[in-house]
């Protein structure tokens, strides 16, 4: 018999009440760079290709959007120290990496997205960190082509 994944309901200021998998929870040991008092976050996905929530469990005014930077920019590539890969598992196969997308105050702005400090996350171990990579061919504000993005997906 196969057993059913229970859900449970979480605030969020931006999403609305939504419902997640009891098993979904990504700790984030030393939390999200400003952040580091949140550890607990879900990763929700949205009806676009590539692009994710990521909801804070411990603030529901946290709420990140993220894209993953393989599908929306092609050129991106990462290196991941041993070390990052000890602690979230020793499966490539297993590691999402997503870039924090920063939404413009102004209308007419491009939105850009930060790969140096991508989040890597194993989602099979509930394990996540943000990266601050020493390597600046990305940046904190990479821009995004939103155009691009919406009608690939």
């Amino acid at each position: 018999m196969i057993e059913a994944k229970t859900t449970r309901s979480i605030p969020s200021r931006v999403l609305g009440e939504i419902k997640v998998s009891e098993d979904s929870a990504l700790d984030f040991p030393s939390g999200v760079l400003g952040f580091p008092e949140a550890h607990a976050f879900v990763l929700v996905s949205t009806s676009r290709e590539g692009f994710y929530w990521l909801q804070s469990l411990d603030h529901d005014t946290l709420t990140f959007l993220l894209v993953d930077p393989f599908i929306h920019l092609p050129d991106f590539a990462i290196h991941l120290p041993d070390e990052e890969m000890d602690v979230l598992g020793t499966e490539a196969e297993e590691i999402i990496v997503l870039g924090i997308v920063t939404l413009p105050s102004n209308p007419d702005a491009p939105l850009t997205v930060n790969l140096q400090g991508p989040l890597v996350i194993n989602a099979k171990r509930g394990v996540g960190r943000q990266l601050v990579l020493d390597d600046e061919a990305y940046g904190l504000r990479h821009p995004l082509d939103v155009t691009a993005a919406l009608l690939a997906s």
